[in-house]
């Protein structure tokens, strides 16, 4: 075999290479973080009024893993709002949750959520103040 032939197979196999990357580029799904970031983004200065809200009160929400449950107690007996999990690798898992308390604690079935790292996100209002606070958990 000669040089000329070495040649042809090495521009035919780069070939192949890169028709196979193309192929699975375009059968990769890629999830924006929201549909609506250009809304979310205008409302930032909210979120910022309402992280400050949660620090300047020392109120926190506590998220941990405990059985086949997360389990987030909340500072107040009476809050109003939303747990969203979000999954950062598929929007397919993200899972949003109303705040309904039992003594402070809001309990959430392990099987609701498929295993993996989520983020956190908890908005909730109690007496007239909003509050938000972001949290990580690895469900397994």
């Amino acid at each position: 075999m000669n040089w000329g032939h070495k040649i042809v197979i090495a521009f035919v196999l780069f070939a192949a290479f890169i028709g196979y990357m193309v192929v699975r580029a375009f059968q990769e799904d890629f999830d924006l973080v929201a549909e609506d970031y250009y809304a979310q983004e205008i409302n930032y200065q909210q979120k910022l009024n309402k992280l400050s809200n949660t620090a300047e009160a020392g109120k926190s929400v506590l998220v941990k893993q405990k059985g086949g449950e997360v389990i987030l107690t909340f500072p107040d007996k009476v809050a109003t709002g939303n747990i969203h999990f979000y999954h950062p690798s598929r929007k397919i898992f993200d899972r949003t949750f109303k705040i309904a308390l039992t003594d402070q604690v809001q309990k959430i079935k392990r099987s609701e959520l498929v295993a993996g790292n989520y983020r956190v996100n908890i908005t909730w209002n109690t007496d007239d103040q909003d509050f938000y606070q972001q949290s990580t958990i690895y469900i397994q």
